[in-house]
């Protein structure tokens, strides 16, 4: 079974119009200077700050242009699985192959990035340009929509950040078509970055709530305690995470879900890194690895946990390893009714937090 099999086993177009407050929609006639002179000027390379200066002005001022769009790369998506290679790597196409008016495109997608080259890069879904689109997509391709959760966990890290920013801000837009505020409504603007009230001219922007991930060790930091929600891949374990609430600080929010999910008492809080997630909504994964008193025992919220267990720093490196190794094979491997067990691949911030404690 080859490793696209394995994947699968495991595993509306959007409104378009103009907005106010000087956030332009589609106009083929306006013009994009800076890109041909700023790339002359660098060999063709843009600086970080130039990128983001360029971006800044076309969703603020000028809007997407036609010119904008024919230098674009695309990142296709068919009913929310991305285009991907065999390797999980973005299977990028040309704007001219999607074979589509500049105006149907720009319905339908949304303004990821910049690469350095300046090459502008846009997510689609192309499900709003009609019943041929997928296998004309594919014919001109060199990838398959590919399960877009389990896409993450394989994707390079840049790009499985590209993946599930798209998939984040189309769904917000999915599901925010009507002003809060008055009722009536929205628009969004050319590059979808936020949304018009036609009547009441507010503005409105894509959300994101944060949430604490921790990886727990006990005071001899011999033992790591991982937990597994019956949502999770058979045979996976993973870290502790939920949701800040309002008028929490981030440790007193992970000491509160260490307390709710497995009665422990947390003594210290570090701060390691953080990932945007796009399950189930848009959310900032806050990771830290934290100390608790190893001298308490587990009382296991089975509401929201399956299980919740100690392991020790080296059953943990050997599955760690193995996921590296070969994270499709390790995931099959798994069989029911044994002490088999593996961490969350990479992609996620589980993985990259049991990482960075191991290699401590």
């Amino acid at each position: 079974m080859n490793s696209r099999n394995v994947c699968h086993s495991l595993a509306v177009a959007l409104r378009f119009g103009t907005t106010k407050l000087n956030r332009s929609g589609w106009n083929p006639s306006r013009r994009c200077n800076s890109i041909s002179s700023m790339s002359g000027q660098l060999g063709g390379q843009l600086s970080y700050v130039q990128r983001m200066k360029m971006l800044q002005n076309l969703r603020e001022k000028t809007g997407i242009t036609e010119e904008v769009i024919r230098k674009g790369k695309c990142l296709v998506y068919y009913k929310g699985d991305p285009l991907l290679t065999e390797n999980f790597s973005i299977a990028w196409m040309d704007f001219d192959d999607l074979q589509v008016e500049p105006k149907l495109f720009l319905e339908n997608a949304m303004l990821l990035g910049m690469a350095e080259r300046g090459e502008f890069q846009f997510a689609v879904q192309i499900v709003g340009f009609g019943k041929e689109s997928k296998q004309a997509v594919l014919s001109k391709s060199q990838g398959s929509f590919t399960d877009f959760r389990l896409s993450l966990m394989m994707m390079p890290t840049y790009e499985a950040s590209l993946a599930s920013k798209a998939k984040a801000i189309f769904n917000w837009h999915r599901r925010n078509t009507h002003c809060a505020k008055c009722g009536s409504p929205s628009v969004r603007n050319s590059t979808a970055s936020c949304r018009t009230c036609h009547k009441c001219e507010e503005v409105w922007y894509p959300t994101l709530s944060p949430v604490g991930i921790v990886l727990v060790a006990d005071t001899t930091k011999s033992n790591l305690l991982l937990v597994r929600q019956g949502r999770h891949p058979k045979g996976m374990y993973s870290c502790i995470a939920g949701y800040v609430d309002s008028g929490e600080t981030l440790e007193e929010g992970i000491r509160r879900e260490v307390a709710e999910e497995v009665g422990l008492t947390v003594l210290s809080v570090d701060y390691k890194a953080s990932q945007h997630w796009s399950f189930p909504t848009s959310n900032l994964m806050i990771g830290c690895h934290a100390i608790v008193n190893g001298n308490e025992t587990l009382d296991v919220d089975t509401s929201e946990l399956e299980d919740a267990r100690w392991f020790s720093v080296e059953e943990v490196r050997r599955s760690l390893d193995s996921i590296k190794t070969n994270p499709l094979e390790t995931m099959s491997a798994i069989k029911e009714g044994t002490d088999q067990f593996f961490v969350p691949p990479r992609g996620t911030l589980a993985h990259s937090l049991i990482d960075a404690w191991l290699s401590g």
